[in-house]
């Protein structure tokens, strides 16, 4: 008789590519449209408002999925923080080349879309540590929302975005392929879509008439700046998060995962949203976004599968990767690993050297002191702890010796001057203290000895 055994839930790697080839499409179209479209067709107007919401937050998720690895820090720098820098730099030199005045703000990368990459980098630093934290996404979120009432969260390095999408990366790191299982599993899957569709077509339709900027959704700004009151910020920022993981739930539950013409493009979205915002930047520059023709949303969605399907291939994946292995090669060093000098050690060791010395010092002025004080009572007594230790003969020890409460330290009398008076101001009296509460424990203990 066969037991059939419940197969192991794994990653869905079709799957994710589907979803990454879907979303990376979007990214194109909804960056296309707002250049003009967006002002002349209604329509579209409202499809740019639903896709905002949820294109971003959704890739963030996917990231944070594909985020599970031990990171590595030199890993990090080449394939986020180098190609953040030369996309931010490709960006601001398009503007330039058409002749535009633009202020090069490495620190601050709006007018581009290489903060997702800051972000990135950012949050494979930190993942490891914070998905540790009970509860991470619900406090981030809360987080989220507080943020957008401080002017603390600019544009500066990205923060404001940083704090907004980081619920998704998060949430994205701790979703495993089982649930994927489960969800897919789902026989009412199907609701997810009514869902969606109701969630994305009711929000455009409450902002646009109610003239609410489409900022709130890119998280780049507080709600001030935006145009919105906090209550309305926390409202629509809150409806973001909701929108957001329903979508992102319904492509997982329903996106085919079976190999298809596209899946392919799911490995190569770097490179498609590395170079596609200056190309755009340089048609809208030279009036082609403009041309008449350009006015059709459906001109619009072809241009954008070229987009895809061109940045997407093989040759300019290899382009994108081969230049940044270039740089990589001429900045970082193989193999190269710094000797361990011990400086450390060296350091706590001097530090345990001096609290060594103070401690000695103020034993031995404890000492002086008891000892003056049971000459004056005529009560001389040698207390011995330890039955097998040894006796010894006050002939037997040298000068640096002292007897307290039954025990015999050793004190370098030579070294104790050399300590600087400010290393042991404010802990003397605390330690003498904690001695002379000792001492007097053991008197007890012997004095309830010697009764009969």
């Amino acid at each position: 008789m066969k037991i059939k055994k419940e197969r192991a839930a794994v990653p869905y790697s079709c799957l994710i590519d589907n979803i990454k080839v879907l979303l990376i499409f979007l990214v194109v179209f909804n960056h296309i449209i707002a250049f003009n479209l967006v002002k002349v067709d209604t329509v579209v107007r409202y499809v740019w408002y639903a896709i905002t919401i949820f294109h971003m937050p959704a890739f963030v998720f996917i990231s944070g999925y594909l985020s599970k690895k031990p990171q590595n820090v030199l890993k990090n720098f080449k394939n986020l923080l180098i190609p953040y820098v030369l996309g931010y730099t490709l960006t601001w030199y398009s503007q330039i080349w058409l002749g535009r005045s633009v202020d090069y703000e490495i620190l601050r990368p709006t007018g581009s879309v290489m903060w997702y990459i800051l972000a990135l980098f950012i949050y494979r630093l930190t993942i490891e540590a914070l998905g540790k934290i009970r509860f991470i996404v619900p406090l981030s979120i809360l987080f989220a929302l507080w943020a957008g009432t401080r002017s603390e969260f600019t544009t500066f390095l990205s923060s404001s975005r940083i704090v907004v999408f980081f619920p998704f990366f998060v949430a994205g790191y701790l979703w495993k392929s089982e649930y994927i299982t489960a969800i897919r599993k789902f026989k009412g899957k199907w609701i997810l879509v009514a869902i969606s569709g109701v969630l994305l077509w009711a929000i455009p339709n409450y902002m646009i008439p109610n003239e609410m900027g489409i900022a709130i959704f890119r998280g780049n700004h507080g709600y001030q700046l935006c145009g919105l009151t906090d209550p309305q910020g926390v409202i629509l920022r809150l409806l973001m998060y909701l929108v957001s993981f329903v979508v992102v739930y319904t492509m997982l539950a329903l996106v085919p995962d079976i190999k298809l013409p596209l899946t392919y493009v799911g490995r190569h979205t770097m490179g498609i949203y590395f170079f596609h915002y200056p190309i755009m930047i340089i048609m809208n520059g030279l009036y082609i976004l403009m041309l008449p023709a350009m006015n059709n949303v459906w001109v619009l969605l072809g241009v954008s599968l070229v987009f895809v399907l061109v940045l997407g291939s093989l040759p300019v994946d290899l382009l994108y990767t081969g230049v940044l292995n270039l740089i990589a090669f001429i900045l970082i060093k193989k193999d190269k690993t710094v000797r361990d000098e011990g400086l450390e050690e060296e350091y706590d060791s001097e530090y345990d050297e001096y609290e060594l010395l103070r401690r000695k010092k103020a034993i031995a002025e404890l000492a002086a002191t008891l000892d003056s004080e049971s000459e004056q009572d005529g009560h001389m007594e040698k207390v011995n702890m330890d039955e097998d230790t040894p006796d010894h003969t006050s002939s037997d020890r040298h000068e640096g010796f002292s007897n307290v409460a039954g025990m015999e330290l050793e004190i370098e009398e030579d070294n104790l001057d050399d300590i600087p008076d400010e290393l042991i101001k404010g802990e003397e009296e605390l330690s003498l203290e904690d001695l002379i509460q000792e001492l007097e424990a053991t008197t007890r203990t012997m004095d309830d000895n010697k009764e009969p």
